[in-house]
């Protein structure tokens, strides 16, 4: 039975791992880059972000093992008409296994996310899709704005 659970830095190198999986996944051409760098920036980018609080992960565990990461990053930019707080949260590393897959996992993660956002006041929550998350994504409302897809919340 698959649980969900949010991450903790004893699970970076999972979320170090499975980053690196997607980035495969989509990013063909990249493959055979330097794979120890990125891990080196990954591990990095997690541990200060969740020091302070400007990171966080929700996981989907099977028997033990994780089958599915999301991440959400806290930014803030400056105010704008369109978003008077400056607040981003940037929906990030959605990827689930290929055997888990289209059972539901990716959606209750994205819930965790967005119930996250909106209990943390940000009015706008952002992402770069993929065409396999589209789909998902549109459901939840979010719209197409140049190269990201948007959902605002306030």
């Amino acid at each position: 039975m698959v649980r969900y659970r949010e991450a903790t830095t004893s699970d970076i190198p999972e979320l170090v791992r499975l980053r690196v999986e997607f980035l495969s996944d989509i990013q063909h051409d990249a493959v055979h880059r330097d794979a120890a760098a990125l891990r080196e920036a990954l591990l990095g980018y997690f541990t200060e972000g969740m020091k302070d609080n400007g990171y966080i992960a929700w996981l989907a565990v099977d028997d033990g093992t994780i089958v599915a990461t999301s991440g959400l990053s806290f930014l803030v930019f400056p105010p704008s008409f369109r978003n008077p707080t400056g607040r981003v949260a940037y929906i990030m590393n959605m990827y689930t296994l290929p055997a888990y897959r289209r059972r539901g996992i990716g959606s209750a993660l994205f819930e965790k996310m967005i119930d996250e956002a909106r209990r943390r006041g940000y009015g706008k929550l952002s992402l770069h899709a993929t065409e396999m998350g589209r789909s998902l994504y549109a459901r939840y409302g979010f719209k197409d704005e140049k190269k990201e897809m948007v959902l605002r919340l306030q």
